[in-house]
């Protein structure tokens, strides 16, 4: 059967508490269910492989980064061999190995394209505070422009590129790739589970005895953690027991603790850390309002969870964000970084329980627009084109 091998190429996946990975994971039984034979290569622990029903290759995360991803690279040309199509999930050392088979073994490359790698990391080692449009025109030191070229080579020899919003579709026309190579298709949370919730008492447990706001982002410069946790201060004055949860890991966590204690507020922050989905689930029960002050994001799977278990949301008009939350209707929307309109915001929703209520209820019916069973008719439609 022509195209019905699939081997996904991928960094994350076995430990993977975010979006892709979750979304990858039910996709995978989709595709099965299909006929398709599905293979993942991934970093981790063999030891955590034995669940899937579907071979899971890995390569340790305990070997030295140059070695991980030689290794990878050639576990990822064993299992190109006996295989129809690369299914790429990232940019890093998976992309660059699907590359590679493509070229040898002439095999079809689908990548999913979810963010610009090199803008990230020079972000993260400080060596650009570049917008991600700005960084695509602007030269850079050696290093980012070997990244840059690197990444843009894997997105143009792909056979297709698979967006989750329009503003990405413009990133990658941006980049390089031709227009008729991108498809958008939006991320779905249709698969999440949110009625059977865990037993647990997280009010209790965290001595929550007033308003709760809650954020789910890696802990990274563009994320903004940090202008919410300066805000907290003034959120004190007007709702005393306020709490600030914030969920997920990163490089900024030791400066966001600092930032919590030189503030005197670090009783009213708690860092939850990598937690699984059903724990977000329960946070986002709790939760008067849900924030996320970004200057990226292609399209965000933690709105889309805040939208389903009924959390008003307030972010910022950046990225795929607008395609995600309608201002005003859906949820609000206001500029990154902007302290005055972050406070203004969180205390229209606090304040204004009709206003909350609407924001829910037309946040919840307008996640038909994120639909599963698209995604996967679109996603295999790819599949048997190529």
């Amino acid at each position: 059967m022509k195209n019905k091998r699939i081997l996904i190429l991928t960094g994350v996946f076995l430990k993977g508490v975010g979006g892709p990975p979750t979304l990858l994971k039910a996709l995978n039984k989709e595709l099965i269910d299909r006929g398709y034979q599905v293979k993942v290569l991934t970093f981790g622990s063999k030891s955590e492989t034995k669940n899937y029903s579907y071979p899971v290759k890995t390569v340790s995360n305990k070997w030295p980064s140059f070695l991980k991803s030689f290794l990878y690279l050639i576990k990822g040309l064993i299992l190109g061999l006996r295989t129809d199509i690369i299914y790429n999930q990232d940019l890093y050392t998976p992309g660059f190995t699907g590359l590679i088979i493509k070229k040898i073994f002439k095999k079809k490359l689908i990548t999913r394209f979810v963010g610009d790698s090199a803008w990230e990391v020079a972000l993260n080692k400080r060596e650009t505070t570049d917008d991600i449009m700005d960084f695509q025109n602007n030269k850079y030191s050696k290093m980012i422009e070997r990244r840059k070229k690197t990444r843009k080579r894997i997105l143009e020899n792909s056979d297709k590129v698979i967006v989750v919003s329009n503003f990405l579709k413009e990133l990658a026309i941006k980049i390089g790739v031709p227009e008729e190579k991108i498809k958008v298709i939006y991320n779905s949370i249709d698969f999440l589970e949110i009625e059977n919730g865990l037993k647990v008492n997280l009010k209790k447990e965290l001595n929550i005895t007033g308003k709760v706001i809650l954020t789910n982002a890696r802990l990274t410069p563009w994320k903004g953690v940090d202008m919410l946790i300066k805000i907290i201060p003034r959120l004190i004055e007007k709702y005393k027991n306020i709490k600030f949860i914030i969920i997920s890991e990163g490089p900024e966590r030791e400066n966001l603790e600092k930032l919590a204690f030189d503030l005197d507020v670090e009783d009213h922050v708690f860092f939850a850390g990598r937690i699984n989905r059903e724990l977000v689930v329960e946070y986002l029960k709790i939760s008067d309002v849900f924030v996320l002050n970004t200057n990226y994001e292609g399209m965000s799977f933690v709105l889309l969870e805040a939208m389903k278990v009924g959390t008003p949301i307030i972010t910022t008009r950046a990225g795929g964000n607008p395609e995600t939350i309608k201002d005003k209707e859906t949820g609000l929307l206001v500029d990154y970084r902007n302290k005055e309109q972050w406070i203004e915001a969180i205390n229209n929703i606090l304040d204004n329980q009709d206003l909350a209520e609407k924001l829910v209820k037309q946040a919840k019916n307008d996640l038909k627009r994120f639909d599963w069973n698209n995604l996967v008719k679109e996603t295999v439609n790819i599949f048997e084109k190529l």
